[in-house]
């Protein structure tokens, strides 16, 4: 495998070739790719020797690259049942927004928003636009993840900014969960956050704390009991 043929969004939608990547690093890149854009559905089974050969890598670099995946949530390694792509379930989902809301929401509330932010803002949104016309739901979640992030670089003091992307990696196995669940496709997702950039354009805190809390929690399953 030539990991020098890969290419990655860099969150403004252009995309930027992968220099110097370790064999498990590109296969991983590439089974993120194919399992966020569901070319491996949920409940896909990833066949150790099958996935090798046709990488041209080595067992242990596979079971490396895998490794990572299941860090990111999006596969399930069961020593019984083999490898399979994940689902996240409604309590993931809803924890994992929860906790991006509360350090999203404390990081805006210190922000100040000036032309500068919000015209940093309109360039990612435009460029989510692109990935999302394009079908393109593995650079719409980098996208994503660069959108929020802003406000978080911006707001949040340093241990705020590490905890918040201490979530980035289960990003793309929440959204490709959510927008399944939810039966939306991904010009609703660049819809809402269409509606988010527009919030800040308030300048007004209140406003753009409820959009944060509406864009991450109202959209989320509750968990069980609640």
């Amino acid at each position: 495998m030539d990991s020098s043929d890969l290419a990655m969004d860099n969150g403004t939608g252009q995309a930027e070739p992968i220099r110097h990547l370790s064999l498990p690093d590109a296969v991983r890149l590439t089974l993120r790719r194919q399992i966020i854009n569901n070319e491996l559905p949920e409940g896909t089974r990833l066949l150790e020797a099958k996935l090798a050969e046709e990488f041209g890598v080595s067992r242990t670099t596979l079971r490396s690259a895998l490794r990572e995946l299941k860090n990111d949530g999006l596969v399930e390694i069961s020593p019984r049942r083999g490898c399979f792509v994940a689902r996240m379930d409604p309590e993931d989902i809803h924890d994992i927004c929860f906790a991006r809301y509360v350090l999203e929401a404390g990081a805006a509330s210190e922000l100040r928003v000036d032309d500068g932010l919000l015209a940093e803002l309109e360039a990612v949104l435009a460029a989510m636009a692109a990935a999302a016309e394009q079908g393109d739901l593995e650079a719409v979640v980098s996208i994503d993840t660069r959108l929020h992030g802003v406000i978080v670089e911006r707001g949040g003091g340093r241990r705020v900014v590490e905890l918040w992307h201490g979530l980035d990696s289960q990003m793309g196995s929440l959204m490709r969960s959510s927008i399944e669940r939810q039966g939306i496709d991904l010009h609703e997702s660049y819809q809402r956050h269409r509606k988010y950039v527009d919030a800040f354009a308030t300048r007004r805190r209140a406003t753009i704390v409820k959009e944060i809390r509406d864009h991450y929690l109202d959209a989320t399953p509750a968990p069980s009991g609640q």
